[in-house]
C-alpha cells in the first residue's frame, strides 16, 4: 500500500454530491415521516430532493473550477443538463412537503411538484451554462448593452 494520506487524495465532486444527496434524503424523509406519519411520501420527498442535490453539488463545484474541462463522454448526453435537473428536483421535494400542510390528498402535492420541476428544468436547461463552458460562448461582448444604445 502507498504512503498516501487522506490529505493527498482528491475528493471528487461526484462523491461530495452523493454524500450531500444521502444526507438530504435522510433529513427530509425523516422530517416528512415525523410530521405526517407517511413512510412512502417521506421516501418520495427525500428522494426528489436527494437526487436534486446529488446533481446540483457536483455541477456547482465543476462550474467554480476554472480548470475543469468536460469529458469526451459528456457529448453522448448533450440533451441532459445535470445542473438544471438538480436545481429543479432539489426544490420539488420541499414543494411536496409544503403542500402536504395544505392538502389532505398526496396526489395533488406530488403532481404539482413534478409539474413545477419539469417547467423549471425546461427553463433552466436553456439558461444555465454547462459545467466546463463559459457563460457566454460567443464572446464577452456578445450581449453588450453598448450596441443597444445605437
Amino acid at each position: 500500500m502507498s504512503d498516501a494520506t487522506m490529505d493527498e487524495i482528491p475528493v471528487s465532486p461526484g462523491l461530495v454530491g452523493g454524500a450531500a444527496g444521502v444526507v438530504t434524503f435522510g433529513v427530509l424523509a425523516s422530517v416528512t415521516v415525523l410530521l405526517f406519519d407517511r413512510i412512502a411520501v417521506g421516501v418520495l420527498v427525500g428522494a426528489l430532493s436527494g437526487v436534486g442535490i446529488f446533481y446540483t453539488v457536483p455541477y456547482t463545484i465543476r462550474r467554480a473550477d476554472e480548470g475543469y474541462v468536460r469529458d469526451a463522454h459528456q457529448n453522448l448526453a448533450r440533451s441532459f443538463h445535470p445542473g438544471a435537473a438538480g436545481y429543479a428536483l432539489s426544490g420539488s421535494g420541499i414543494v411536496v412537503l409544503a403542500l402536504l400542510f395544505v392538502f389532505e390528498s398526496v396526489l395533488l402535492p406530488v403532481a404539482a411538484a413534478l409539474a413545477l420541476a419539469m417547467a423549471e428544468y425546461v427553463v433552466l436547461s436553456r439558461v444555465l451554462p454547462r459545467a466546463g463552458q463559459s457563460a457566454v460562448e460567443d464572446g464577452a461582448d456578445a450581449w453588450s448593452s453598448d450596441e443597444w444604445d445605437e
